[in-house]
């Protein structure tokens, strides 16, 4: 108390007089230390402690003259004989220093002890021994945590602490540092030099305190400092730097004047000005005190640069507060942007450039100039292989369950020869055609089919004969010329060349009357080609180009109008008289110049045979049995409504009613008078006129009457027409049947039969080995890549769904960029992800519905070419799957990834982008292969469409963004293992999200959360890219294959 009292006497004194410090102070002191300062102190304090009365002072001053000696003077660092080392702070309350932490006593120069957890409990250490810390606490001064727990006590709720140990300055850090300058250590020999260096952002200052065997020599303050963290890929570097320093030596220290050692104090004082700076790197695993003036004395005298240290920091945090690692800022990707699209640019103008050129191309002129045919001798030459056919058939039944189709129907045709199968709608016309034929039939079937007097098998008959259905299934891309040379290149022989091949399609559209249209697109509607007769003669030429021994048409003239469908059947007629091919064909009502070109007639009702035999001798037939059709009236048209008349009949006669006799007709008195000139078809030269094929006789032009008096007799034959139907009315179609069967007609074609069967057992006649028998066809990969051109040819001359496809990428790439610009790392990048990958899926799965129709337009050319031997199933198949997949199903993906990558600035890692194009391509590659196999077995395109809807919805469902694995009920998890929609989201979720940091920032808070547990809470699973991948792979591999066994299985003629 004493001593109290006595320094409150003394700054009493002092405020009021400088004077009076001589009582207290040695007079050569006071001069040199208070009184500079006295007129500072009067300004400093209310002015009626002040007086400049001499007296007054000396009264104040005289009360404590009787302080006791062995009071000392006590510190006060308000008075200028004291003050705060370590640049502290004077306390203008208590007179006291505040001083940093670890540091203590009245100056702030001795080191504390214990921990910083211990406050203003530490305990000063003891002259110049070492401290001993508490655990998890180490440095001079026990400042540096080592430990997490070390921390609890210093955080508001005693838990969670955490000893961070990175560099960056949070609040308030600490480093305790080495020095490794080697002159320093050489000079220094035993003793050690140790650097502490402390930094707070709450003033932005910092302490650096230099120690040599744990004394300290000198002393800086930073003043005005920033503080930096430079993270990058392979090191952390922290970067201080303050614009003002300001050192101070200790007196008697080393370095600062202690006997034997340099002094720098002045230097310290006078030179140390700043600006400064400390840095540490973590891959030199060093730091760096640099001043200007420092590194000049280093240089100077230790030759190195500036004071180099190894250095530990450490700095008590709450773990929320903990700096993670920290990616640098996303680079700006505007080049990388500016990039993709111009590549993505290019792409698509490349792309768009070759289809244009390859159009044009296409469009030009094949160029090969004026044809020159082969002479005749040529031609034999060519068509020495051809063997004539002569087509017998007898006793044909053909029934599907109980239903009997055809009933011992019979005829025969000659090479050269043309036989018309003719009745009415529901007569068996097409059933008999495809039994001829050898098609693919249900039911059961029975009689005799002989090929020049004997029975052939099925594999040799079919390398001799051409089937052309009524519909034309032509590719409406291609042209003429590509029509029929592929027919050829694909069913002629191996070992012939392809200049040979295409002599023979330049040969067969001579026959045909195609060598002006070769160049032409075949066309369809709303895309104008060539007309309907044309095709079908190029139909024709497809099967003829092999030159198959027989042709079978069904109903050739069907959809043509009248003047293109007698230019098909006189073309017919003409290539069965010149090249002895042996014409079969069904025809519905031909008109009158059609029939005349006919050698052969089969007339069929309800599945049984009318009359069978010449065309010509058809009408004599006819009136033999009082049925004869009237002069100038169309045979054809007789001939159904006859049938149909008398099947009325047939149905409506009571079993007890009998029909009457049929009898031969009687040619009436007038019936000369009502003929009418027959029509000349010098077109059809092979059968001569209209009356020959009718079976009447030839006239002379009549010379009597005029048009008028010509008109009653035209409309005379309709009349007799009419009354000729009332008579076959009354006739039962059986007696028609019946009558045929006892007729001489028919009993010369049976016997025309029995008579080649018998050539046939004798060694005469018989099937040479034919054009296309006994040969290799083309191997696979020759199919393969044939089929390949084609459809490449279609893909490119039909570019609406290649160009639409490119197009929607680019479109909605360029849209998505925009939208997910530079997503951001926190919870709402994270939700946008979710969206992107979401939408990004869904594009491309509906996109992939096209694949339904791949095959339905092209179903019936399949179907038709396979039956007919173009190629095998697996050959076709991968052609036309593969110029699917790669510009429809793998281009897209790609360019839109391309675009979107970096736009939306997802992870800036190759593997990643890599992995990221790879789910994409797999998935479209997954989905198409579902909708090909729908379409595959799904004949009806409205379902097909309908069920890939909905199986792209169920894939949805279970994706993972509606419903969570975790909320689905456990007997039916294992359906989202059916979800291609769930393997390529997880997998671009867990490419993109896994290894990220989310942040997000509310109230203060900052909150960290790495992307696997995100990933978790959804229930997707962070180790399951792999196992995505593999399922979307195998979805893609099984798909396609079970696609092709239907295919192979299902998609067959079925007539």
């Amino acid at each position: 108390m004493r001593c109290a009292y006595a320094a409150s006497a003394v700054l009493l004194s002092l405020l009021t007089s400088p004077s009076s410090v001589s009582a207290y102070v040695p007079s050569s002191s006071l001069a040199s230390v208070i009184a500079p300062n006295a007129d500072a102190l009067r300004s400093t304090t209310s002015g009626t402690l002040y007086s400049s009365d001499a007296a007054a002072r000396q009264r104040e001053l005289g009360l404590l003259q009787n302080r006791p000696d062995q009071c000392p003077p006590c510190f006060n660092c308000m008075l200028p004989a004291f003050s705060c080392k370590q640049f502290g702070s004077c306390n203008q309350y208590t007179g006291l220093c505040d001083c940093p932490a670890g540091f203590g006593g009245d100056d702030c120069l001795v080191p504390l002890c214990g921990s910083l957890a211990q406050g203003r409990d530490r305990h000063k250490r003891k002259d110049d021994e070492p401290c001993i810390c508490e655990d998890g606490w180490d440095g001079i001064n026990c400042n540096l945590c080592t430990a997490n727990n070390a921390c609890n006590p210093l955080m508001p709720e005693g838990v969670n602490g955490t000893c961070y140990k990175g560099g960056l300055v949070v609040h308030e850090n600490f480093q305790m540092c080495n020095v490794t300058n080697r002159k320093i250590l050489d000079q220094l020999k035993t003793q050690i030099p140790q650097v502490t260096f402390s930094c707070e952002t709450t003033n932005n200052t910092c302490n650096f305190q230099f120690w040599i065997d744990q004394r300290e020599s000198f002393y800086c303050g930073l003043q005005d400092c920033s503080f930096e963290l430079d993270s990058r890929y392979d090191a952390n570097i922290t970067n201080y730097k303050c614009n003002k320093i300001q050192c101070s030596c200790i007196p008697d220290r080393m370095l600062c004047g202690e006997e034997g050692s340099i002094d720098i104090t002045d230097f310290l004082a006078e030179e140390i000005k700043g600006p400064g700076s400390f840095s540490c790197s973590t891959k030199e695993k060093s730091c760096r005190f640099e001043e200007p003036a420092m590194n000049e004395l280093i240089s100077d005298v230790f030759g190195d640069r500036s004071i180099t240290l190894d250095c530990h920091s450490s700095e008590c945090l709450h773990y929320t507060e903990v700096p993670g690692y920290i990616r640098p800022e996303k680079p700006s990707n505007t080049k990388l942007v500016i990039g993709s699209l111009v590549g993505a640019s290019v792409l698509l103008a490349g792309l768009g450039t070759a289809l244009f050129i390859l159009v044009r191309r296409s469009q030009r002129k094949s160029g090969v100039g004026a044809i020159s045919l082969p002479e005749d001798q040529e031609v034999a030459d060519m068509l020495g292989n051809h063997t004539p056919a002569t087509l017998q058939f007898r006793s044909l039944g053909y029934s599907v369950a109980d239903k009997v189709i055809l009933d011992g129907v019979q005829g025969s045709v000659a090479p050269g020869e043309t036989l018309a199968i003719m009745g009415a709608s529901g007569a068996g016309k097409t059933s008999l055609l495809d039994i001829l034929a050898r098609k693919h039939k249900s039911g059961r079937k029975s009689g005799d089919v002989l090929v020049n007097g004997r029975t052939v098998r099925d594999s040799e008959y079919r390398h001799v004969i051409g089937f052309v259905d009524q519909e034309d299934a032509l590719f409406s891309t291609m042209t003429v010329y590509e029509t029929v040379l592929n027919s050829a290149l694909l069913r002629l022989p191996r070992d012939m060349s392809v200049q040979a091949k295409q002599v023979r399609v330049y040969e067969t559209l001579a026959e045909l009357g195609l060598l002006h249209i070769q160049d032409s697109l075949i066309g369809e509607e709303g895309n104008r080609g060539i007309s309907g007769g044309e095709k079908r003669r190029v139909s024709i030429a497809c099967e003829l180009v092999t030159s198959p021994s027989i042709i079978f048409l069904d109903e050739p003239t069907s959809g043509l109008d009248s003047y293109n469908a007698f230019n098909v059947i006189e073309c017919l007629a003409g290539l069965a008289r010149t090249s002895r091919r042996t014409i079969v064909m069904t025809i519905h009502q031909p008109r009158s110049d059609i029939v005349a070109c006919f050698d052969q007639l089969l007339l069929l009702a309800q599945g049984r045979t009318v009359y069978s035999g010449p065309a010509r001798s058809c009408n004599d037939y006819l009136r033999l049995i009082g049925l004869g059709c009237p002069e100038g009236y169309n045979l054809a048209d007789y001939l159904i409504d006859l049938t149909m008349a008398t099947s009325a009949s047939s149905i409506s006669t009571s079993p007890r009613q009998k029909s009457p006799a049929v009898v031969p007709a009687t040619v009436s008195e007038d019936s000369n008078d009502d003929e009418v000139q027959p029509h000349d078809l010098r077109r059809c030269n092979s059968i001569g006129n209209e009356a020959g094929a009718w079976g009447g006789q030839e006239h002379g032009s009549s010379s009597s009457g005029s048009d008028h008096a010509r008109a009653p007799q035209r409309a005379a034959p309709k009349a007799r027409m009419q009354a000729h139907l009332r008579e076959a009315g009354d006739v039962d179609l059986r007696q028609l049947f019946t009558s045929y069967e006892e007729s001489d007609v028919s009993r010369r074609l049976l016997e025309s039969i029995d008579q080649a069967t018998k050539d046939v057992g004798r060694g005469d006649g018989g099937l040479r080995q034919p054009l296309g028998l006994g040969y290799q066809r083309i191997s696979w990969v020759a199919q393969f890549v044939l089929l390949s051109k084609r459809t490449f040819k279609n893909l490119y001359r039909n570019p609406q769904l290649l160009l639409t496809h490119y197009a929607v990428a680019l479109v909605l790439a360029l849209m998505c960029g925009y939208l997910f610009f530079n997503i951001s790392n926190d919870l709402p990048g994270f939700q946008g992800r979710l969206g992107l990958f979401f939408f990004i899926l869904a594009v491309f799965g509906f996109s992939t519905l096209t694949s339904l129709s791949l095959f339905a337009a092209e179903r019936t050319i399949f179907m038709r070419e396979r039956a007919n031997g173009y190629y095998a199933t697996p050959t076709y198949f991968l052609a036309k799957t593969l110029f699917d997949i790669v510009p429809l199903r793998v281009l897209p993906p790609i360019l839109m990834g391309i675009i979107i990558y970096p736009m939306v600035g997802l992870v800036a890692e190759w593997r990643s982008f890599l992995i990221f194009l790879v789910t994409l391509v797999l998935f479209n590659l997954s989905a198409a292969s579902v909708c090909l196999f729908i379409g595959t077995v799904v004949r009806d395109p409205a379902v097909a469409n309908l069920g890939g809807s909905l199986f792209m919805l169920f894939s949805l469902l279970f994706a993972g963004l509606l419903l969570n694995h975790d909320s689905i009920p456990a007997p039916v998890q294992w359906l989202q293992k059916l979800s291609i929609f769930h393997y390529a989201y997880e997998a671009l979720l867990v490419n993109e999200v896994t290894y990220l940091t989310l942040t997000e920032r509310k109230f203060g808070l900052s909150i960290e959360v790495p992307g696997a547990t995100i990933l978790s809470t959804f229930g997707f699973n962070a180790q399951a890219l792999g196992q995505d991948l593999i399922g979307l792979a195998a979805y893609f591999g099984v798909f396609m294959a079970v696609s092709l066994v239907s295919m192979h299985l299902f998609l067959k003629e079925r007539r």
